[in-house]
């Protein structure tokens, strides 16, 4: 049986990385391929599914091809361009340094060196993959080669709920608390909708803090200082409770300045949140036209595009129109045939599904 197999740096509960090494896990053993995840830093949760770099696994990459899943400085880079098989690279961009450094120096020194070491790939594999052609640019420009643009894998449904906004409106975002995502400037904007058109709105921040506990601590400073009310910071939950909080959220609001894709976009999509996010990176391109997409960080701007989103019928249903256009391109049985083609030098001759 053909064999192709996915090397990560990290298998983590909730991520978005790994949660595409498993989706495309299983349409490689669908299509008829041995497939197995392989990650230098694995969770003691996802032990057995997911294997660790060792000697027995390195044998085991040496068997077939391998995709690399590079969104970071790791061992996984040489591990794969030392594999004896055809090599696809798959792409999710990695967040400059500077973004992180104040926070996490140790962090910041790996994305850059992620960046710096995107050299390396110059004429060293066999297929390039990447979720948005904002990454693909990236890729580009670093004279890696010219690369196939398939969206994230994510489950979204055939037609988006369309719910009646609260008295007691919820703001949500999902995601990492590093600074990239300019929490801050989230709160603020909350602040002001808050103040000046919602008394009774929370703001929900759903995500794990690891590695960047002094941004989380600058954060609650920031809350206590400008007097905002009913923040909550969940930290780490479980998917259903983070799909929980979206199907209590009025609205989503992302001020990220750094986006390779952006998966809680589509998730809030497909739960029926409307979103309002900075229209920084790959955001655009992944709502696709399906959310309020602001240019910088305006905070009179924000809330009053949170109280759009909140109080208006009409805007409302014209969002969820465009998330309907949008989460139907996002199908995975429309991106698998796409994905399927992106692999193809890296698949073996003898394809399974031919």
């Amino acid at each position: 049986m053909p064999v192709v197999h996915q090397l990560l740096p990290a298998a983590w509960l909730r991520d978005a990385i790994t949660v595409q090494a498993f989706a495309w896990r299983d349409l490689l053993r669908r299509w008829g391929y041995t497939s197995e995840i392989v990650a230098e830093h694995v969770h003691p949760d996802l032990l057995g599914a997911v294997h660790r770099v060792d000697r027995s696994t390195k044998r085991l990459l040496n068997h077939g091809s391998v995709v690399l899943h590079y969104a970071v400085w790791s061992t996984t880079a040489e591990t794969a361009l030392r594999a004896k098989g055809p090599v696809a690279l798959c792409y999710h961009n990695i967040t400059p340094g500077e973004l992180l450094r104040e926070f996490n120096p140790e962090t910041a020194d790996l994305c850059d060196r992620g960046r710096a070491e995107l050299a390396v790939f110059r004429g060293r594999i066999d297929a390039l993959i990447t979720p948005s052609s904002y990454n693909a640019a990236e890729l580009k420009d670093a004279g890696v080669g010219e690369a196939a643009v398939v969206p994230l894998l994510l489950d979204v449904p055939d037609e988006v709920p369309r719910r009646e906004p609260s008295h007691q409106p919820v703001v949500l975002t999902v995601g990492r608390i590093v600074p990239n995502k300019r929490l801050e400037d989230v709160i603020k904007g909350f602040t002001l909708y808050q103040r000046h058109r919602a008394a009774a709105a929370s703001l929900v921040i759903v995500g794990s803090d690891a590695g960047f506990e002094r941004y989380r601590q600058a954060l609650d400073v920031l809350v206590a200082r400008i007097g905002a009310q009913n923040v909550i910071f969940t930290g780490p939950i479980s998917s259903e409770a983070r799909d929980a909080w979206y199907d209590r959220a009025d609205a989503y609001l992302s001020m990220s300045v750094h986006e390779g894709f952006c998966a809680p976009l589509i998730e809030a999509l497909a739960h029926g949140v409307p979103v309002v996010a900075r229209g920084a990176g790959a955001v655009p391109e992944t709502l696709g036209g399906a959310g309020l997409v602001l240019d910088g960080a305006d905070l009179p701007l924000v809330a009053e595009a949170l109280h759009e989103l909140v109080s208006s019928r009409s805007t409302r249903s014209a969002l969820y129109d465009a998330a309907d256009r949008r989460l139907a391109e996002l199908r995975p049985d429309m991106l698998a045939p796409r994905l399927r083609s992106a692999l193809a030098p890296v698949l073996d001759g003898d394809d399974p599904g031919q």
